[in-house]
């Protein structure tokens, strides 16, 4: 008797949702991701606007302290078993079934994780309120864990429009419930409510999106856990690496700090992360499928770092050259001493968004031993800075911390890189330098209009203005250097062309 195969669309008797060569499905399937992390941003940066206002930094800092020890232990748990499904082309029924009981234990080992941890993170923090944040975090963990696992095959399949409704209400319900509490309550719980909301719709529309329907089962436990052991270490390594922050912050400073570093770290990547990680999320399943052609798969490599350059680069860069007028403007004025760590992390963010599809190559490759060494190596580089950083400057030094360890650590991840795929410094730099040199030349012409406007009153509504007119000169200053750089290389097939191939039949649809 041979295996069920996992359902499919096309088994099922369905057209398939998206038709074409891999390219355009990966293509279409990035759009999607893009189109569906930007609606969820502008949902988070409306959330983020209102809360700023009817919170104080504190009730920020509170959550986080509880969610750095929810993900630490989720981490310890997460065999990455969405990816492993992913890049096993011959995965069946008992291999989807093992996931989803994987994932339920995991969710109930968390929640007694959690329950376990509560007291001693009272302790360890000097916080008291933290007991009951952890304990609601406990029962929702729990509940996650039984999330149906069919909706992996959304990825698989690249039926992303799919995978766009389930993030698109899952956010929708969640911010719905956290604003309704936060003009409420005026409290941290107002945080904790949307997250709960969060965990819950995300269970519901699960199953009510996918009509996979899992059973419990251990049958594939071996070759799951064969995939996810280096995925367990590297992503607990990439945990401790991101939000080390969060503890030693908290212990030393207390939550006010802690909540002005998380919100400055929110701020300062959401344009680099929510441009890119849907990229990323997307890329994955074609390099999957590539992974047998290294040429083909280094080809696509370099086309999907091309666009992730042409804008992670100017976002980063930009956020970095406003700060000091889009801090008052959006947050309001209690964060206003948060501008330096903002500009740091600005750039930290951008070196991170540049080299984060180098993760889903070595996973496609089965390489998921590379990851986890890096992880090690960065952690071994950041951990000490960012100890010195938080003790002498707070917030703002820890956020310098996480600057100086990525710049020290990046010309180590683009050598493996290069190593892996066999890239030559050419090829990476052809890739590169025009968004590099465009971003700059747009830093320069910001700063200085910002500067210009140093006399303006500093408050939110007097700086709308000069705000929209600093993003507006800026996206023009580096459109009109990467254009003409590209013009001057020759309008080499790169992704400024693919670009403006993609306005220009947006353009001429809209005509019509």
């Amino acid at each position: 008797m041979t295996e069920q195969a996992i359902p499919s669309p096309a088994s099922a008797g369905q057209a398939p949702t998206i038709e074409g060569s891999l390219g355009q499905r990966m293509a279409k399937g990035a759009l999607w991701m893009v189109l569906a992390r930007a609606i969820d941003r502008s949902i988070g940066l409306a959330s983020m606007v209102i809360l700023a206002r009817l919170l104080v930094p504190e009730d920020f800092g509170l959550i986080a302290m509880a969610t750095a020890l929810l993900a630490l232990l989720e981490l310890f748990g997460t065999l990455g078993v969405d990816m492993a499904l992913i890049q096993n082309a011959s995965a069946t029924r008992r291999h989807l079934d093992t996931a989803w009981t994987f994932n339920i234990i995991q969710g109930a080992a968390i929640g007694l994780g959690l329950l376990a941890l509560a007291v001693p993170a009272v302790h360890f923090y000097n916080e008291l309120r933290l007991e009951a944040v952890i304990m609601c975090l406990a029962v929702a963990s729990f509940i996650q864990g039984f999330e149906n696992i069919g909706t992996v095959m959304f990825r698989k399949e690249l039926r992303f429009q799919q995978e766009f409704k389930l993030l698109f209400c899952k956010r929708l319900a969640a911010f719905v419930v956290t604003i309704s509490l936060a003009f409420a309550l005026r409290n941290y719980w107002a945080l904790l409510g949307g997250m709960i909301m969060g965990r819950l719709a995300s269970v519901g529309l699960s199953y009510a999106l996918q009509s996979y329907r899992p059973r419990f089962s251990l049958a594939a436990r071996s070759e799951l856990f064969h995939f996810g052991k280096w995925l367990v270490v590297g992503n607990t390594l990439y945990f401790v690496t991101t939000r080390c922050a969060d503890f030693v912050i908290g212990k030393i400073s207390g939550a006010h700090a802690l909540g002005l570093f998380n919100l400055s770290y929110e701020i300062s990547n959401l344009p680099t992360s929510d441009l890119i990680a849907p990229i990323n999320r997307a890329t994955f399943p074609g390099y999957a499928q590539k992974a047998a052609d290294l040429e083909s798969l280094r080809d696509t490599y370099l086309q999907v770092v091309g666009l992730v350059a042409l804008l992670a680069v100017p976002a980063g860069v930009g956020i970095a050259a406003v700060a000091e007028i889009l801090v008052p403007v959006v947050l309001g004025p209690n964060w206003v001493e948060a501008v330096p760590a903002i500009t740091a992390l600005s750039f930290y963010g951008l070196l991170l968004a540049l080299k984060s599809n180098n993760h889903y190559v070595y996973l496609a490759l089965g390489k998921s031993r590379i990851p986890a060494l890096l992880a090690l190596l960065q952690l071994i580089i950041l951990l000490p800075l960012v100890v010195v950083g938080s003790a002498r400057g707070g917030a703002n030094g820890a956020a310098l911390a996480y600057l100086a360890a990525q710049l020290l650590f990046s010309p180590i991840s683009i050598g493996v890189i290069r190593h892996v795929l066999r890239l030559r410094v050419a090829q990476l730099a052809a890739v590169f330098y025009r968004p590099l040199i465009a971003a700059a030349a747009m830093y320069v012409g910001t700063r200085l209009l910002v500067v210009a406007f140093e006399g303006t009153p500093q408050h939110g509504a007097a700086l709308v203005l000069p705000l929209l007119t600093c993003v507006a000169c800026g996206v023009a200053l580096y459109a009109a250097g990467l254009l003409l750089l590209w013009w001057v290389a020759g309008k080499p097939a790169s992704a400024e062309r693919r670009m403006l191939e993609f306005v220009g039949s947006r353009t001429r649809m809209t005509a019509r």
